[in-house]
């Protein structure tokens, strides 16, 4: 056995008895979670309490009735223009909204209806605006509104592959769970731990646009520990995942939604190992040339979900472990969770989720993909050529 497989085995040995320890003790982990959260509470209100510690010890200082001590008022000085001007950053910086397509009632009616219905039944919670992205997704981003990440404005994110990929009733299904999962009914602890997955990573994000020291101290911070967190996080946020699919029940026979996992499993792993690798590597010789990968998309899913390579993609699905750090669990997890053993995906045969609630909207949001996904590809070509024609001589001749 090579040294790279024998570290592997033993990492895999690792990562397997700290799950089974999660599993034995299972709140005693979210306790610790819970206290790891806090800690992001904590220190943005650290700054505005050391501004008030610091002008009370100088005022004690000046007007102490005993010696006055200048050492201690130019350090305290010192703290307070410090902690100041990181509070005045944290207090003035809003996290921005979720990036991606915003969609109008006006132009997507049929998906705010869904919205409407399920809202109705969950009662919460309240969808301010509904984008459209180029991942295969589908999620709500709470983005707050004041220094605490306490009151927030929700997005429900929408990914066009998925809907390209899920008919119109798993797609229906797969708003439910996650509408579900965000009323909290009977997952306030796990959907709060699951949402600050989302929110930490959008203080990183603003104070790495900012060019003000106190903006750097602030980016790093929220860097590490939002790596740190979304580490700590994980089996948290696979239960918060689990418990979304139970909420999909209260309205849907469990049938319906074993189909639904199913469906959602096997077109992540398609995507994942089949479509986009092949699409990169074309891309890779062929930089310059528009090849429209969201619209050949339809297509090709229609071509291979069909009935014949179903039961062998449902199989290549249900083996398939998702990576350390995906919050999805497997498709055997999430089936068992719902008191199902094994997948069940039918053809379809009809319109995807895309051509139903999209309708007229569709064709402009996949040249908008489409044209988006061609530069960007085109920029990390030229990286790649950089780095090669460039780079690579320059160290070949050090």
């Amino acid at each position: 056995m090579s040294v790279g497989s024998e570290f592997r085995t033993r990492l895999d040995s690792l990562y397997n008895k700290i799950e089974s320890l999660i599993n034995k003790y299972h709140r005693t982990y979210l306790g610790f979670v819970c206290l790891f959260a806090l800690l992001g509470y904590a220190f943005v209100l650290l700054f505005p309490v050391m501004v008030i510690m610091s002008a009370s010890y100088i005022i004690e200082a000046v007007f102490s009735a005993d010696a006055f001590d200048l050492q201690r008022v130019l350090i305290w000085s010192v703290v307070l223009l410090i902690s100041a001007l990181l509070s005045y950053r944290v207090i003035t910086t809003r996290p921005v909204p979720a990036v991606g397509f915003t969609m109008p009632e006006t132009k997507i009616p049929k998906v705010y209806e869904l919205v409407d219905k399920l809202q109705a039944h969950f009662k919460r919670p309240t969808i301010h605006r509904i984008i459209i992205t180029a991942n295969y997704e589908l999620d709500i981003v709470k983005a707050p509104q004041w220094m605490l990440p306490i009151w927030s404005k929700n997005t429900l994110i929408i990914g066009l592959p998925l809907m390209m990929c899920l008919s119109p009733k798993q797609f229906e299904h797969m708003v439910a769970r996650r509408i579900g999962q965000f009323s909290k009914q009977h997952n306030p602890v796990t959907n709060w731990l699951y949402q600050l997955r989302g929110i930490w990573g959008q203080y990183t994000y603003i104070y790495g646009k900012q060019k003000s020291p106190e903006s750097k101290i602030l980016e790093w911070f929220f860097m590490a520990y939002d790596a740190f967190y979304k580490t700590v996080s994980i089996y948290a946020a696979r239960t918060d995942e689990l418990n979304a699919d139970t909420y999909a029940m209260e309205m849907y026979m469990h049938d319906d939604i074993r189909e639904m996992i199913t469906a959602d499993a096997v077109c992540r792993w398609y995507l994942e190992k089949k479509f986009w690798p092949a699409i990169d590597k074309v891309a890779s010789v062929k930089a310059d040339v528009p090849l429209n990968p969201y619209r050949k998309l339809s297509t090709v899913i229609k071509g291979n979900l069909s009935s014949e390579n179903i039961s062998g993609l449902k199989r290549l699905a249900f083996k398939h472990k998702p990576a350390r750090n995906s919050s999805v669990p497997s498709l055997r997890v999430r089936l068992i969770n719902i008191g199902h053993e094994t997948p069940e995906m039918v053809e379809n045969k009809g319109d995807n989720a895309a051509e139903f609630y999209l309708g007229a909207s569709q064709n402009g949001a996949i040249n908008l993909m489409d044209k988006l996904w061609f530069k960007n590809n085109k920029k990390k070509h030229n990286k790649r050529k950089i780095f090669k024609n460039g780079l690579m001589p320059a160290l070949k001749r050090g």
